[in-house]
């Protein structure tokens, strides 16, 4: 081994004087002790080779996406090696909003080998992420969802908050790291909570969420009310989707009193886009249930400029559970309007939950 070391670098490492090696550790000690933001980072030559994955949910929204591109980028100004990726395709804001900073869309993870490093954004939920996971090494997960059953074999940095997206969270991150993100990143982040918070009118947005949005938007160079009226036209484009495409598009499982539910949202400023299939809507959603083994598929569509949803049920049995949840009668056709209902973390799926017990 030493001469292989000595053949490969053309010295031996006794021939290095102790006095040398101490001097060196102790201006590597003294750097990041006088950085406190940088103190807890390990020194580059011990780290792991392995480049880190980071990506975010199934069924990708804008936070997933972006979330994601943020998460690497900061791991990157740790001196860590990563890279994004995403777990399905894009849906037409997150597009508009990659287009904007002239990005291309993240590679698709089609197979997560065995022994990788994984960094989560956004999700905390194993029946959201990728199988293979529990052959990964989780590194961290950074999110703003409620603890979901996700278990590793070792232990990792978590940075759960209850902020509106992940992009606040890791905007949060950075200003406490002394990091100053870069134009596009703060972009990213902006385009985030924008998403998110359905430009502040969801009930998860926080004063925290507005002061950071403030902010990124001086440092992207963003208007706040033109660039989500700008994301929020494109999302309602969905003309080129099928009905299962649009009830997929972004859609997660819950197991509600025992029932596995497939709870799907469209939000849209023109409600009208998708009500007006409302009939294929239904079909694709049985359709759904059956192929996935669920035992119901629930779709609300969520009208972001009158601030309520539209209920839209496939089964009595959904029609019964969301009577029960929010008081409203289901119409014949299937349809039901709640007012001031916006978000599914915090709205829907509590109040679903509570009717179901």
């Amino acid at each position: 081994m030493k001469a292989k070391f000595r053949k490969k670098y053309g010295f031996s490492l006794l021939s290095i004087p102790p006095l040398f090696i101490s001097v060196t550790m102790i201006g590597i000690a003294a750097r990041f002790a006088s950085k406190p933001a940088l103190a807890y980072q390990i020194p580059s030559f011990v780290r792991y080779a392995s480049t880190i994955k980071v990506f975010g949910h199934k069924v990708p929204d804008t936070d997933a996406i972006c979330g994601a591109m943020v998460r690497a980028w900061e791991l990157e100004q740790h001196g860590e090696k990563a890279t994004a990726y995403r777990l399905g395709d894009l849906n037409k804001e997150t597009e508009f909003v990659l287009n904007t900073f002239a990005l291309g869309a993240p590679p698709l993870l089609e197979t997560l080998e065995a022994q990788s490093r994984v960094a989560i954004v956004d999700t905390n939920n194993p029946k959201e992420l990728p199988e293979g996971l529990g052959d990964s090494e989780v590194m961290s997960i950074v999110d703003h969802h409620k603890l979901c059953g996700l278990s590793t074999d070792k232990p990792l940095d978590i940075d759960i908050r209850p902020l509106c997206s992940t992009g606040s969270i890791l905007y949060a991150r950075m200003k406490v790291a002394g990091i100053e993100p870069t134009k596009t990143m703060a972009g990213l982040m902006l385009s985030c909570i924008l998403s998110d918070s359905l430009e502040f009118r969801s009930p998860t947005t926080t004063p925290t969420d507005k002061v950071y949005a403030e902010e990124l938007a001086k440092l992207s160079g963003l208007n706040i009310s033109e660039h989500a009226a700008a994301m929020f036209a494109a999302k309602a484009d969905i003309g080129h989707l099928s009905p299962e495409q649009v009830v997929m598009m972004d859609s997660k499982i819950f197991d509600i009193g025992g029932r596995q539910l497939r709870v799907s949202v469209v939000e849209t400023t023109a409600p009208a886009i998708a009500l007006t299939q409302k009939s294929a809507l239904q079909e694709g959603m049985k359709e759904i249930a059956k192929e996935q083994k669920l035992d119901d598929v629930l779709l609300f569509v969520v009208d972001i400029l009158k601030e309520e949803a539209v209920f839209v049920s496939s089964t009595p049995a959904a029609n019964a559970l969301v009577e029960k949840a929010w008081g409203v009668p289901v119409a014949a056709d299937g349809l039901a309007v709640i007012p001031g209902v916006l978000s599914r973390k915090k709205q829907i799926i509590p109040s679903l939950e509570k009717a179901a017990k």
